[in-house]
């Protein structure tokens, strides 16, 4: 009978020796098999068909052609999704034909493991990719593989355990701009989007989600007036795009407005239809962010940039420097969250936290007065 022997090399991986005698020649002959599911199933192979490697060689490549590859297990996944939006899926199939198929997609599903996804990893890092793309490709492939644990295609998932690059960077690209910086951006803004890029500052709306409100979504006249923020564009099938949720649940809330904004908005709503955007092109339509930003926000920024801004800002940066305003008002970090549609005050702090030196410092001093409290109870037990 064939046998299995198990070498553990320098660098901790193991590989799986099989042994067996050829019936022909008597002589002993072996192969390492890289997992032990592999060399388990050749002894078995070999053990049936009287130790004929050519008999076993050729029921293992028709075994291979059985088993589905990875990228056909990916398509399955995607297919077998029901809530992502049709524009989700889009950029799920985008991931997988760009960094996934060409990389590990070609291996069969039994067959991938932990070092080929570390392998994959350090593909991506040597093309350039950021690590919140690595990140979020690895997503895709965590969830593709849980689908085939639960589909029963293979008993585990390999990904679990395998290092990914830090995506700590999100505070370091945030751009936070002080009121005056702001209003040297508005100053420099066309007259049709100054009313828009007022919006977005003094709500913190994503620009998907701002783009997407409709004139029924204000309440002018409520104490504190309000814009419902319920829905987002979101791109579908051959890059055109559609109004649809939010971009998590958390992301349907109402935002109170200041009563300047109101002062602002209250002409573009007298007259006009509930459902009619509060914002639009030109043409009517769906404000376009790639011209908003090559035709308004980039000419306003390189203004602002000729009278003094030393900041490169971003469309986004608005976001956080609504935030940043509230920080320095002194309103909590949970009133943040809520405003900014965040799923868990953790996703606030991490990006805003370091703005709140008296939070952090309240912090501090409570976890002083704890320890002391707690020293003291171990003194006198």
């Amino acid at each position: 009978m064939a046998s299995i022997s198990e070498r553990v090399k320098k660098d901790g991986s193991r590989t799986y020796m099989v042994r067996w005698r050829d019936p022909e020649t008597r002589r002993n002959h072996g192969i390492s098999m890289a997992t032990e599911v592999e060399a388990n199933l050749l002894k078995r192979l070999l053990d049936t068909n009287g130790q004929s490697f050519e008999i076993a060689q050729t029921a293992l490549i028709e075994n291979d052609k059985k088993k589905p590859t990875f990228t056909a297990v990916i398509q399955e996944h995607l297919i077998l999704l029901t809530r992502p939006s049709v524009g989700t899926i889009h950029t799920y199939q985008t991931m997988l034909d760009l960094h996934i198929a060409g990389v590990i997609g070609h291996i069969p599903l039994d067959k991938l493991d932990y070092r080929h996804l570390t392998q994959w990893v350090k593909t991506m890092q040597s093309k350039g990719c950021s690590a919140k793309t690595i990140r979020n490709n690895h997503g895709l492939i965590f969830a593709a593989m849980k689908t085939a644990v639960r589909l029963q295609y293979r008993p585990d998932n390999p990904c679990i355990g395998v290092e990914l690059p830090s995506d700590d960077k999100a505070e370091d690209e945030a751009q936070f701009l002080s009121h005056a910086e702001f209003a040297m951006i508005m100053n420099a803004m066309g007259e049709r989007y100054k009313a828009f890029t007022n919006f977005l500052v003094t709500t913190g709306t994503r620009f998907g989600e701002a783009t997407a409100v409709s004139v029924g979504d204000l309440d002018l006249q409520s104490d504190p007036a309000t814009v419902r923020i319920n829905k987002a564009w979101k791109r579908v099938a051959d890059s055109q795009y559609e109004i649809g949720s939010t971009k998590t649940r958390a992301g349907n809330r109402t935002v109170s407005l200041d009563q300047q904004l109101v002062d602002i908005l209250a002409p573009l709503v007298a007259g006009r239809p509930r459902t009619a955007l509060l914002f639009a092109a030109p043409s009517g339509g769906r404000i376009v962010h790639k011209l908003f930003w090559h035709h308004y926000w980039v000419p306003a920024v390189a203004s602002a940039q000729a009278h003094g801004l030393k900041k490169n800002s971003r469309i986004h940066d608005l976001r956080h420097t609504h935030a940043s305003w509230l920080i320095q008002e002194g309103v909590s970090l949970f009133t943040i969250s809520r405003r900014l549609g965040h799923s868990s005050t953790r996703t606030t702090e991490q990006v805003y936290g370091h703005l709140m030196p008296e939070a952090l410092k309240d912090a501090a001093t409570a976890t002083g007065r704890s320890s002391k409290s707690w020293n003291a109870s171990l003194g006198t037990s």
